[in-house]
């Protein structure tokens, strides 16, 4: 956007409001609440806070940057802590696009996006959701990998918990020090395999913060009900092991029944604080414990693998979106499949599915394999 195009949406924009100031008088208090709308476009229902002042606006849940009218400025005590004037949600966005658009690396635009995240929840997402095509591949796929490789020059403020191996016995209590009490969705990852990166550690939490805000932007899940975690084992990464600006354990991953014994403690632990109906998503775990635990807490947890079953469901949808134009049933195809990693299994195992539910016969349909991820597939 040029100066010149910026310069002309913001004079069609209502003009900032200005005028004198008044203060409530000692005796006559105006009771704290912020109002916030779900589309960030309007006033909305009231949320009701406790904090005022400094805390206001250095906590993105609450903070609207200057978009803060003057009865709200004078009710929660943050009149004088920003400039006198007042801006709309719509001029912010505008500010943030331009910023956005000065940086020419994907790298640069994902710290712009985050950094906004971490100040401004509201505006955050009223950014993503404008253009949600144009911003999903910066705070997630393909960026977000590379924010990952980055993650330790990234880092400007813990996002979400970060729970080791050392932990095990009190992860009841850290999830007590998580702030929100009414925890929806939660997508943990171990970073042992992110995406096509491979060990990356504790540098992984990237996925699930980047996962958690397309929960918000496009399944309307509120930021609040969402929580991404990091089970901190250990690395095999010797790069990161040596790295001073590593923010993960420095040893080698801890394997076997220390391992299976953390994540049966943090399931029940999440359980046991936000309910069975609290979802758990796995995310980049690698192969050797992706499978077994889901086929290990399927049944018995809210759960599923984004990487397995996630996008199986999407592969097979194109399939069968296809099949509207060949005129053709599923079973007349023969597919192939390059590797035998979560993703290749996933897909061939919700293919033979479906063709049972066509009515191939199973032994008939592991046949339209010509890679072996058929004949493979988990179940």
């Amino acid at each position: 956007m040029s100066a010149l195009a910026f310069s002309q949406r913001l004079a069609r924009l209502p003009r900032a409001v200005t005028g004198p100031l008044f203060h409530p008088t000692p005796g006559n208090t105006i009771p704290c609440w912020a109002r916030a709308s779900s589309d960030g476009r309007g006033l909305g229902p009231q949320l009701h806070t406790k904090k005022r002042g400094y805390e206001i606006t250095r906590n993105p849940h609450l903070n609207k940057g200057m978009a803060f009218s003057l009865e709200e400025r004078l009710q929660l005590g943050i009149h004088g802590l920003l400039p006198p004037c007042f801006l709309t949600q719509d001029v912010q966005v505008l500010r943030v696009l331009k910023s956005y658009e000065t940086k020419s690396n994907d790298l640069d635009k994902y710290i712009i996006l985050m950094t906004l995240q971490d100040r401004n929840e509201k505006l955050f997402y009223r950014v993503l959701t404008s253009n949600i095509e144009r911003f999903m591949p910066i705070i997630y796929t393909p960026t977000v990998g590379l924010a990952c490789q980055q993650y330790g020059l990234a880092f400007r403020r813990p996002r979400g918990l970060f729970i080791t191996i050392h932990d095990k016995g009190h992860i009841a209590t850290m999830l007590n020090s998580w702030p929100e009490e009414d925890i929806k969705a939660i997508v943990v990852t171990d970073g042992e395999r992110i995406l096509g990166l491979g060990d990356l550690g504790s540098y992984g939490m990237g996925i699930p913060v980047g996962k958690l805000a397309l929960y918000t932007a496009c399944g309307g899940v509120k930021p609040q009900h969402c929580l991404p975690v990091l089970l901190d084992v250990g690395t095999d990464n010797e790069s990161l092991l040596n790295d001073p600006l590593y923010i993960g354990l420095k040893h080698k991953r801890i394997r076997g029944q220390a391992y299976d014994e953390l994540v049966d403690e943090f399931m029940q632990a999440v359980t046991d604080r936000y309910g069975m109906n609290c979802l758990i998503q796995f995310e980049d775990f690698a192969n050797s414990n992706a499978f077994r635990l889901l086929n290990k807490y399927r049944n018995k947890y809210l759960t599923f693998n984004d990487d397995i079953q996630g996008t199986a469901s999407v592969a097979l949808a194109g399939v069968l979106a296809a099949l509207r134009i060949t005129k053709n049933r599923l079973s007349d195809h023969t597919f192939v499949f390059q590797g035998a990693g979560e993703a290749a299994m996933g897909i061939a195992h919700l293919i033979v599915m479906a063709m049972e539910k066509d009515g191939t016969p199973r032994q008939e349909a592991l046949k339209k394999d010509l890679d072996g991820g058929l004949k493979g597939s988990y179940c």
